[in-house]
């Protein structure tokens, strides 16, 4: 356990399984139930019917023995894989509506839950995937933000944000958990003896991505959890909840102003100050649990050259002497549940904490002996074939795409896979730069983490000449993440993409004959790769059209020519305030409904649902989760009528709707389309944090 869980948990996973039920059972509509599972890390598919459930792990640590539930749960509930994510979480793909709460369960009986896997949320917390084994690292952040996840997801305003709302750790000046991209992000710092951070706030990916504003030069690590805190207030008070486009952290900086951005939050963080509870105690690691790895392991029997090639590969010294990290590479960040399975129980007498997820969608293993190494090497061939690929490979990176995802436009698992296989056959010397990263997503939104990418591709539809429409790549390059220097990576132009892999392999040719003179690949571009780049980016500007060559208007791993059919709305941003445009479109359609010619009975249950509707738009603004439409009925009138904001004469009106009382339709009616005018104008009166005061 590196995280507690919080204690109404289970309630919420009762009042979500009644949620489910309800919708199966045609009670509760598809809309509702969304506003609901994807706070819970529940996001529906691609294919209808099919959900992903998103599991925290922070830091992406988790026990080898909950890493073998996790694949028991997958391999009985849902894919008969598991996959890594880019911010250190697992998913679970492939599970039917009514296996949901069943898994949940599951993972709560590990001590694992999915709650803040999605939505508008405090999201996974993520740390640099050394910490606490580093080489290079000031102090191990892990006990803090191990501890920093147990209070923020204990707080009710925690899943209920403008948008969601996502922190990092950095162990060192690299910035390695890139917190300069986060909405939060702490960097150690030593001063004066005293371990604490430098803070940086409202960085972000995805649309108009930013780089984050340095907030706090040094902060004692006690002091952290005041800081997000106060963060997380200034943004639930004053962040945009009418526009998901304009949500983010960093899209409230620019509104307010740094001036203003900042009093606010120097006010917040007074506030917190004075609580007795405001200073964050670090998480305390059960050693009891340690290992003695002299008798947990046989001594290396002799190597192999393909034992040292993987050795000089994955395989890295620890601070600790005598101990090793090991990278497992993860072919898309997916690895078999039989695999993990096996894995997990090999590292089970290494104890704990000999596993977290990477930012490279892979598994790194830590506190591993020189002694097990060998050992190590053969349980990994059995799990990756990337284990005999280069570094630079391993840690390739691509989302899912329009595989699984809603938004997804390209396939970038296809185009991944093809890059990777143009390139093993490629002859470059591809060891010499193990950390190149090579990143793909499949629309505009990060999810492949593109904008900080030393090569990036995020996936677009273009039209060719003969107006087919084909798949292609933005191309991005030169992303720096280190601490004071970061700066998103630069944009370079278009590529159908039947020519990434190739594109991909010029570039890095170019980059293998170049790369002596700087010390970085954003340092060359800075001085003379942009415009190479550009210039490799031109030679495949020029697509065929269909009748020419059809093979560009396919995508890799595709069997049909390229559609955005199936395209849909994304769930990531779903939460309890969008029950607000739910309720508003409701209303709407069926004002339409009573327009028409109706009978009797079904006019007078029209106009109850109106009422019904009108009554719980604004709940949420309040903090209200009605359980029932007398609950709808009775807080409404009590705050909104009750509390000024809606004119008492409704009271009235909302006590006929609430008895069925219709016995003078055409007053009832005027009545009651007056009600819900009158919601509709007090939400639009309100300002963008849809916050009410009174």
């Amino acid at each position: 356990m590196f995280y507690r869980l919080p204690d109404n948990l289970q309630k919420e996973i009762d009042d979500l399984e009644s949620l489910i039920a309800s919708q199966l059972r045609g009670e509760v509509d598809a809309a509702n139930l969304k506003v609901r599972r994807v706070p819970f890390g529940c996001y529906e598919q691609r294919r209808p019917g099919t959900y992903m459930l998103r599991v925290r792990t922070t830091g992406g640590a988790i026990t080898p023995v909950q890493l073998r539930g996790l694949a028991h749960i997958s391999e009985l509930f849902g894919a008969k894989f598991l996959h890594i994510t880019t911010r250190q979480e697992f998913q679970i793909h492939d599970v039917a509506l009514e296996s949901v709460i069943p898994a949940l369960r599951a993972l709560l009986a590990h001590g694992l839950s999915t709650r803040g896997g999605g939505g508008n949320t405090v999201r996974n917390i993520i740390l640099s995937e050394d910490a606490g084994i580093g080489t290079g690292e000031v102090f191990d952040p892990s006990p803090w933000a191990f501890a920093l996840t147990s209070r923020l997801i204990a707080e009710a305003d925690s899943w209920n944000l403008p948008r969601k709302f996502k922190i990092a750790f950095s162990n060192s000046p690299a910035d390695s958990a890139y917190a300069q991209f986060n909405d939060v992000g702490f960097i150690a710092t030593i001063k004066d003896g005293r371990a604490g951070f430098k803070v940086y706030v409202a960085g972000g990916l995805g649309a108009k991505a930013a780089v984050g504003h340095l907030l706090e030069s040094f902060v004692l690590a006690e002091d952290i959890y005041a800081v997000t805190a106060a963060l997380k207030r200034l943004f639930d008070q004053h962040g945009n909840r009418k526009n998901r486009n304009a949500a983010r952290l960093r899209f409230l900086w620019s509104q307010l102003g740094e001036e203003r951005f900042r009093q606010l939050y120097n006010a917040e963080r007074e506030l917190i100050a004075q609580s007795a509870d405001a200073k964050l105690e670090p998480f305390v690691a059960d050693r009891s649990q340690s290992v003695d790895y002299s008798l947990s392991v046989a001594a290396n029997e002799g190597t192999s050259p393909e034992f040292e090639r993987w050795r000089k590969r994955y395989v890295f010294p620890q601070r600790q002497p005598g101990l090793n990290s090991v990278v497992v590479p993860a072919e898309l960040g997916n690895i078999a549940n039989l695999h993990v399975i096996a894995l997990a129980n090999f590292l089970e007498p290494f104890g704990p904490y000999s596993v977290r997820a990477a930012f490279g969608q892979n598994l790194r293993l830590r506190n591993i002996p020189e002694a097990a190494l060998t050992e190590v090497f053969q349980v990994v061939k059995e799990v990756t074939e990337l284990a005999d690929a280069p570094l630079v490979l391993g840690n390739a990176i691509s989302c899912t795409g329009a595989d699984t995802c809603q938004l997804g436009i390209c396939l970038p698992k296809g185009a991944l896979t093809a890059t990777k296989e143009k390139l093993l056959v490629s002859g470059l010397d591809l060891d010499s730069i193990p950390s190149f990263q090579i990143r793909l997503s499949g629309c505009p939104n990060s999810c492949g983490q593109h904008s900080y990418a030393d090569l990036g591709f995020y996936g677009q539809a273009r039209h060719s000449k003969g107006h087919e429409i084909y798949p292609a790549y933005g191309v991005v390059a030169g992303g720096v993440h280190a601490d004071g220097e970061a700066r998103l990576a630069t944009p370079i132009g278009t590529i159908a993409a039947h020519d990434l892999p190739e594109f991909t392999r010029d570039v890095l040719a170019l980059w293998l004959e170049k790369n002596y003179r700087f010390k970085s690949f954003a340092e060359y571009l800075a001085a003379e790769g942009n415009e190479d780049i550009q210039s490799i980016c031109a030679r495949f500007r020029a697509v065929p059209d269909f009748n020419v060559d059809p093979t560009y208007y396919t995508d890799w791993s595709a069997d049909r020519p390229f559609s955005l059919l199936g395209r849909g709305q994304g769930e990531c941003s779903a939460g309890l305030f969008d029950q607000i445009g739910i309720d508003l479109k409701r209303t709407a359609e069926l004002r339409k409904r009573i327009a028409s010619p109706l009978q009797p009975g079904e006019r007078a249950e029209a106009l109850y649902q109106i009422a019904l509707s009108a009554s719980h738009t604004l709940l949420v603004t309040r903090g209200i989760e009605a359980s029932d439409d007398e609950s709808v009925f009775a807080n409404f009138q009590r705050h909104f009528i009750g509390g000024g904001l809606i004119d008492s004469r409704f009271y009235s009106v909302v006590d006929g709707a609430r008895l069925r009382d219709f016995s003078d339709p055409d007053r009832s009616e005027a009545d009651i389309l007056a009600l819900a005018d009158a919601v509709k104008s007090l939400y639009e009166s309100l300002d963008n944090s849809l916050r009410i005061s009174a």
